[in-house]
This record gives structure tokens, C-alpha cells and sequence, in this order.
């Protein structure tokens, strides 16, 4: 009787998890990670949470990138590239106005590592300290290459500025009204 028991409750966990698959629902893959634990399959119940996780990350970084405006005192936004590498996302554009650049990317996650690396960078970049709305800023010059990084307060993470032809007045008021609060949610 319990071997059959335990059969049907096999059979009908892996049909949900081959529905949740299917469906890439995020609430579907927490629902199945909680059923596995309550049914004492600990390894299948991570594996769910896992898929739970990566599907929520995914829904946030595509939220995220929507928040990049399509212009920016009159710089247009190009396309829009997400990727995500050992725990780090990263979502990059480019704004461009009267032939000149400035490549935007906005860098998260890592359990905390982006917003370290953004601390580190601010540290060790030896450049200007700045004010940016309510967030710290570096401004940093090497060459033809204008970079400013702000760190993030809500969100573990920061934005980077870039430019290699556009001045670093450009640079600056651009930064100044590009939507960095509404990013940070």
C-alpha cells in the first residue's frame, strides 16, 4: 500500500514539474519546490527553488530594463542587451545624439558582488568623487575614455556612464537626469 502510495505521489510530482517547465512560471516552480519538501525529496525541492529563483531574476532584470528610457534629454536609447553570468546581471545600452556615444550598463546581483565591485571601483579608481541626485558617483578619466559609476542605494548594484567622444560636461548632465531612482526599485 505505501509503495503505491509513494508511486502516485512520484508520478503526480513529476507531471507538475513537467507542467510547471512547460508553463515557466515562476509561482509554479515555488509551488512544486514546496511540495518536494513536504514529500521529503530535499535534492528535487532545491532543484525547483533554483528554477523558482531564475525565474523571478528573470521577470526583475526584464522589469528593469524597461525602466531604461527610450531618450534622455534628447540622447536615444539603441537596443537593449540583458545577460547573466555567475549570479551578476547585466542589462547594456547605448544613448547616442549628434554622432556621440554614451554606453550605459547597470550591473546586480552576486549576492552583493556587484555593489563590492561598484565600492571597490570607487575606491581604487582614483578619480572625482560626485553628487548625483540622492547617489555617490566617481568620475573617472583615462585617455579620450570619460566613465562616471554610481552606486546604488536600494538595489545591490550599480550603473555605468561611458563615454570616448562625448565631453565630460555631456557626460555629467546626462547622468544628472538619466532615470537612475527609477532603475533603483
Amino acid at each position: 500500500m505505501k509503495k503505491n502510495y509513494l508511486g502516485i505521489t512520484v508520478l503526480t510530482l513529476v507531471a507538475l514539474s513537467l507542467q510547471a517547465a512547460e508553463e515557466g512560471d515562476p509561482a509554479t516552480y515555488c509551488k512544486q519546490a514546496a511540495k518536494l519538501y513536504e514529500a521529503d525529496d530535499i535534492a528535487g525541492a532545491v532543484e525547483e527553488a533554483k528554477w523558482c529563483l531564475e525565474s523571478l531574476e528573470q521577470i526583475q532584470q526584464a522589469r528593469k530594463s524597461d525602466r531604461f528610457a527610450k531618450q534622455v534629454a534628447g540622447w536615444k536609447r539603441g537596443e537593449i542587451s540583458q545577460q547573466k553570468a555567475m549570479g551578476l546581471s547585466n542589462i547594456e545600452t547605448q544613448y547616442t545624439k549628434e554622432g556621440k556615444i554614451i554606453k550605459v550598463s547597470y550591473t546586480s546581483g552576486g549576492g552583493g558582488m556587484a555593489a563590492m565591485f561598484s565600492q571597490m571601483g570607487l575606491a581604487a579608481g582614483g578619480g572625482k568623487k560626485i553628487r548625483i541626485g540622492r547617489y555617490t558617483g566617481m568620475v573617472m578619466e583615462k585617455g579620450s575614455r570619460k566613465e562616471i559609476v554610481i552606486s546604488l542605494k536600494m538595489t545591490p548594484g550599480m550603473i555605468n556612464l561611458s563615454s570616448s567622444n562625448a565631453s565630460l560636461d555631456e557626460l555629467s548632465a546626462f547622468a544628472k537626469v538619466f532615470p537612475v531612482a527609477d532603475i533603483d526599485q
